[in-house]
C-alpha cells in the first residue's frame, strides 16, 4: 500500500507546536516557569545558527530533544488533557485547507496517511486524532511510574531521524513502497524524508527548500 507522509508545523497548519504549548500553559496557568526556562535557553541557540556556529538542523534537534521539559512531572492523563486542548484550540483553527484537501484525497484512495513530526509522540497522536489521522510518528516522551520525566527518546524525529522513525513505524517495508509513496514538508531540514520517496512535495517551503525543489522539478504547493 502506498503511504503519504505529512509534516506538521508549517505544512499541515500555520503555527508552531511550541506556541501551542505557550497558549495552553498561559491559559491554564500551569508549568509556566519550566516553559519560560525552556524558551529562554533555547532561543539563545538561534544566534549560533545565524552566525554559522550551529546548523539549523542541530538547533531544531535541540529544541525537540528538550521539549519534554514543558510537561515534566505531569501524569500521562494530565498531559493527555493538555494535548487534546492544544489540538482542538490551537492546531485545528490554523490548518491549511489546501494541504488538508491533499490529505483527504490520499485517504479517499486508500493510501496509508502518516503524520511525521518532531513533536512529542503523545501530543502528535492527539493532534492526529483531531485531524482524522490514525497513524503518527513523533519523538517519544519518556515516562516513569506514570509521569513524564522531561526526557525524550533519541533520535528526535527530525532530519534523517524522520526517515529512521518512519521506517521503524512501517515495519521495514521495501524500497518499492518508498518509490511509490509521497512526502509533504516545508523545511529544508526535511530533505532526507523528501528525497527518500518517489513523490516529494514541498509545502509552503522555506526559501532554501523552494529553490532546491524547483531545481529538481518537484511539485510545490503554496508559497
Amino acid at each position: 500500500m502506498t503511504f503519504a507522509a505529512f509534516d506538521l508545523d508549517g505544512a499541515l497548519y500555520t503555527g508552531h507546536i511550541i506556541e501551542g504549548m505557550m497558549h495552553h500553559h498561559r491559559a491554564h496557568r500551569v508549568k509556566r516557569l519550566p516553559l519560560l526556562i525552556y524558551i529562554a535557553t533555547h532561543f539563545a541557540l538561534w544566534p549560533l545558527w545565524r552566525l554559522g556556529l550551529m546548523s539549523e538542523l542541530q538547533g531544531r534537534q535541540l529544541w525537540l530533544r528538550d521539549m519534554g521539559w514543558t510537561i515534566r512531572g505531569w501524569t500521562v492523563e494530565e498531559a493527555a488533557a493538555a494535548f487534546a486542548w492544544i489540538a482542538e484550540q490551537y492546531v485545528l483553527p490554523r490548518v491549511r485547507p489546501d494541504v488538508m484537501k491533499r490529505l483527504w484525497q490520499h485517504q479517499a484512495r486508500g493510501d496509508r496517511v502518516v503524520i511525521v513530526s518532531g513533536t512529542l509522540s503523545p501530543m502528535l497522536h492527539a493532534i492526529g486524532r483531531a485531524l482524522g489521522v490514525q497513524e503518527t510518528v513523533g519523538t517519544p516522551a519518556v515516562p516513569k511510574a506514570g509521569r513524564y520525566t522531561g526526557a525524550s527518546q533519541l533520535p528526535t524525529c527530525q532530519g534523517a531521524g524522520k526517515v529512521t522513525r518512519l521506517k521503524e513505524h512501517l515495519g521495514g517495508e521495501g524500497e518499492t513502497l518508498w518509490r511509490q509513496s509521497y512526502a509533504y514538508a516545508d523545511s529544508f531540514t526535511d530533505l532526507p524524508l523528501l528525497e527518500q520517496v518517489g513523490h516529494p512535495i514541498a509545502v509552503y517551503p522555506d526559501a532554501k527548500l523552494s529553490a532546491y525543489a524547483r531545481s529538481r522539478g518537484w511539485q510545490v504547493l503554496g508559497e
